[in-house]
């Protein structure tokens, strides 16, 4: 990863490494985000919350660290799998 996530990173768009967008950074609390996954999209698929490590339920889910490629100033690109 590039660098540890900040408060400064809440409300980017968390996309996949083709792009494809699956949630939103909510908080960001000791480097780690909670993401609102975008679950009525129909693009964060079975595999991606597997991936992920995230459940079917609307909560907000932890982003890990690790799962993160690079972030800009536009949104959080998670690890191509």
């Amino acid at each position: 990863m590039a660098r540890d996530l900040t408060d400064d990173d809440r409300d980017k768009d968390v996309v996949t490494a083709g792009g494809t967008r699956v949630g939103t950074v909510s908080s960001v609390q000791d480097g780690q985000a909670r993401v609102t996954p975008d679950n009525d999209s129909g693009e964060l698929t079975d595999t991606i919350k597997s991936m992920l490590g995230w459940d079917d339920s609307d909560e907000d889910q932890t982003l890990r660290n690790d799962d993160v490629d690079s972030v800009n100033d536009n949104e959080v690109r998670l690890r191509s799998q």
